[in-house]
């Protein structure tokens, strides 16, 4: 199935709506940095705009599950929409536009659960960002804090960005399946595991340690300045 104008003028739309957000978290950050007579003005905006993302995963997560839960329709994924295309002819009930009508409570809560946990891992990785950028502008950028959210995220995002796909899929499949279908013939389920997450996962371990040598480097700094101090 191909490219239709409506898909393209909803990418676009989409787009332009995630640059202007962008544009007015920027300008923000700017004008509150003059404001308030700040240096660092690059902390401010990270900072702003991870705070700004997690707000809107958190959004976007309510929006999805009162949508998800409360309407019976559910847009299928690529793999499972195409399936269903190329058997439309065998399925009584006719999808369109890999929409499955009437679809069980059940499989629309699997699905939503998985999104969540996907919107969860995400929103980790910004809040992650977020407590860094804001210690650093409070001059502790290598506060404890700041290496345990890193390693506590790490897991978050291995764990919670597998299971949500591994969620999605079987929720997406169940709704295919929830159609009438001939004997003998229903939708497969074909597990896909993303590896993202655990690359994400190594990165963030990386940073959690390098946090943590940064803390214990500067704790035997101060420790050598109080001794130096006293023999003065």
């Amino acid at each position: 199935m191909g490219l239709t104008s409506d898909d393209l003028a909803s990418g676009l739309s989409m787009l332009v709506l995630w640059l202007l957000i962008a544009g007015l978290i920027v300008a923000f950050s700017i004008a509150r940095a003059r404001r308030h007579g700040s240096t660092t003005l690059a902390l401010d905006v990270t900072r702003n705009a991870s705070y700004a993302f997690v707000l809107l995963a958190g959004a976007g997560a309510v929006m999805f599950g009162v949508s998800t839960l409360s309407s019976p329709s559910v847009s299928l994924d690529e793999t499972t929409s195409s399936w269903m295309i190329d058997q439309q002819d065998s399925v009584t009930t006719l999808t369109h536009g890999g929409v499955v009508d009437d679809v069980p409570f059940g499989p629309r809560l699997v699905i939503y659960l998985g999104t969540l946990l996907g919107i969860a891992a995400s929103a980790a990785i910004a809040w992650a960002i977020y407590n860094a950028t804001r210690r650093a502008g409070q001059r502790e950028p290598f506060h404890r804090s700041v290496s345990k959210t890193f390693g506590v995220v790490a897991f978050v995002v291995m764990v919670g960005a597998v299971v949500g796909e591994l969620l999605k899929q079987i929720g997406m499949t169940l709704a295919a399946r929830s159609l009438e279908w001939p004997a003998g013939l229903e939708p497969p389920f074909e597990l896909s595991i993303p590896l993202w997450p655990f690359a994400v996962a190594v990165g963030l371990f990386a940073l959690s340690a390098i946090f943590r040598y940064g803390a214990r480097l500067q704790n035997e700094a101060e420790q050598l300045r109080h001794e130096t101090d006293g023999l003065i």
